[in-house]
């Protein structure tokens, strides 16, 4: 079989099977905000990270609603997944009224690749970034969630 042949062979194979699954991230650090209630005076609630690593750093951060009386659950679109290169920022800002709701529980879950990742999470009077004082929880608010130690090899 030439090369040519066996490539078109292999690209037609995977597309059959099916691609190799990527590569499972293992988290080593998760912070929580812990609950929060959404001001009434807030028009969008926003959380945001910062790598601090010379790495870049995997991250899942996850929004939960807390049903008093039930369990949580993760808010649309879920958990988002990304990588943020050393010395970045990222952050994600939701309205009151679509995705948070005045009057109800929230929790913010970050996991990551580092522990030099800091979260925050605000609330703000508009959808344009203006904090409403006293709403801020800092990075060093967040508490740590003892992850489970990888399996050995």
């Amino acid at each position: 079989m030439t090369n040519m042949l066996r490539k078109v062979y292999l690209v037609g194979l995977l597309l059959v099977i099916g691609m190799p699954a990527a590569a499972q991230i293992t988290y080593t650090t998760k912070m929580t905000s812990g609950p929060f209630l959404v001001a009434p005076t807030a028009a969008s609630v926003d959380w945001a990270v910062v790598n601090n690593d010379t790495d870049p750093v995997d991250l899942r951060v996850t929004v939960y609603k807390l049903d008093l009386l039930g369990v949580k659950v993760a808010v649309p679109p879920g958990s988002l997944t990304f990588s943020l290169a050393p010395g970045r920022t990222s952050h994600n800002a939701n309205s009151v009224g679509s995705v948070f709701f005045v009057g109800f529980y929230y929790e913010v879950v970050v996991e990551a690749t580092s522990d030099k990742v800091h979260p925050n999470v605000n609330q703000w009077s508009d959808n344009e970034g203006a904090f409403i004082p006293g709403t801020l929880i800092p990075a060093g608010d967040f508490v740590s969630i003892k992850m489970p130690k990888p399996p050995k090899p």
